[in-house]
C-alpha cells in the first residue's frame, strides 16, 4: 500500500507526551535526552510555559517522534514520502536516513539554541484564520511582522516581536478574522529575523555524511522532494528563516494519491489540515490511538 507520513511541529506538546516518553524511552536515547533536559530524569509535572521553550520543546518532540517511528517502522509499509511541519522536518529527515536519531537529538538542541540566540527579546507566532492573504500580508507588514506559514489560502501564521503580534491581533480581529490562535512558540520562526540561525545551523549539518534517502522528504518551504541527504539538509537550514507553504506541501502529497496518511508526533493539527485539502484520503494521527497495534491495524485497513 501507499503510505505518507506527516511529522508534527511545535505547539501540540503537553505533559501527557512528556509522561508518555518518560514511561517508554530507554537506553541511549533516554540518556541523551536526560543530558539535554536533566528534568527528564525527575518525577515532576512540567508546566506548559516550560514545555513551550525552544530548548525543551525541540529535543522533546523529536525524541517522541523517533520513539514512535522506531516502534512503527517494522509494522508499517515503507512510506512513499514524508513531510515535517517546521521542527517536524527534522524527524522526517531522520526517519528517511539523513542522520541518526542520536545525532538528531543533539542537532535539535543546537537548532533551538541558535534560534533563541538570533532573536533577542520577546517574540511569538499567531495563526490567523478567515482573512484574505493580501490583507494579512498588509497588516503584518505595517506592524513589523512577517507571514511565516501558509497553511491554507485563509489560514496563515504570522511571526515577529510580541508587541507587533499584539498590535496585529487587534487589527485582524477588527477586520473580521474568524479565529486568532497564539502558538506555543516563542521565536519568530520562518522569518528573516532568524537568518543568522539558518546560516549557523547549515554549518552544523555540513559535516554529516552523504546518503540516498529511504524515501523522499518534501520540503515544508515549497513541497519539493529531496532524495539525497545533501538536498534535505539544505532545506532544513533554509526553512529556519524562510516562509513555509505547508498548503503546497500537503497538495503534493494528495497528488501522490496515498492510500493513507499518518501524522507522527504531538497533536493532530496536521491530519486535520490534510483532511480539509483531501477529504477522500484516510488520515489519522498517532495521538488518535491507544497503541502501536491500533495504528498498524488502521493503516493496514486502508490498503487499496
Amino acid at each position: 500500500m501507499r503510505l505518507a507520513l506527516l511529522f508534527s511541529g511545535q505547539g501540540g506538546q503537553t505533559s501527557a507526551h512528556w509522561q508518555q516518553l518518560r514511561a517508554g524511552l530507554a537506553g541511549e536515547p533516554r540518556a541523551e535526552l536526560i543530558r539535554l533536559l536533566p528534568a527528564f530524569a525527575g518525577d515532576g509535572e512540567p508546566e506548559p510555559a516550560w514545555l513551550a521553550r525552544n530548548a525543551v520543546a525541540q529535543p522533546l518532540i523529536f525524541a517522541q517522534q523517533m520513539w514512535l517511528w522506531q516502534q512503527l517502522q517494522g509494522v508499517l509499509p515503507r512510506p512513499i514520502c514524508a513531510a515535517g511541519y517546521s521542527l517536524g522536518e527534522m524527524a522526517a529527515c531522520c526517519a528517511a536516513g539523513v542522520f541518526a536519531a542520536s545525532d538528531g537529538l543533539r542537532l535539535c538542541a543546537e537548532r533551538a539554541a541558535k534560534m533563541d540566540a538570533a532573536a533577542a527579546g520577546e517574540h511569538g507566532m499567531l495563526a490567523v484564520l478567515g482573512l484574505d492573504e493580501a490583507l494579512v500580508e498588509t497588516i503584518t507588514g505595517e506592524t513589523g511582522l512577517a507571514v511565516a506559514i501558509r497553511n491554507a489560502p485563509r489560514h496563515l501564521v504570522v511571526a515577529g516581536a510580541r508587541a507587533g503580534i499584539d498590535a496585529a491581533a487587534a487589527r485582524f480581529a477588527a477586520a473580521g478574522a474568524s479565529r486568532l490562535v497564539p502558538l506555543a512558540v516563542q521565536t519568530p520562526s520562518h522569518t528573516p529575523l532568524l537568518a543568522a540561525a539558518a546560516t549557523a545551523f547549515a554549518q552544523d549539518l555540513a559535516g554529516l555524511p552523504e546518503a540516498r534517502l529511504a524515501f523522499p522528504v518534501l520540503s515544508a518551504i515549497d513541497g519539493r522532494a529531496a532524495r539525497s541527504a545533501q538536498v534535505a539538509r539544505d532545506a532544513l537550514a533554509r526553512q529556519i528563516c524562510s516562509p513555509l507553504d505547508w498548503a503546497a506541501c500537503l497538495q503534493v502529497i494528495a497528488e501522490m494519491q496515498p492510500d493513507a496518511v499518518l501524522e507522527i508526533g504531538p497533536g493532530n493539527a496536521l491530519s486535520r489540515l490534510f483532511a480539509e485539502i483531501a477529504p477522500a484520503i484516510p488520515v489519522r494521527a498517532c495521538d488518535d490511538f491507544r497503541s502501536i497495534d491500533g495504528i498498524a491495524h488502521w493503516v493496514s485497513s486502508c490498503a487499496a
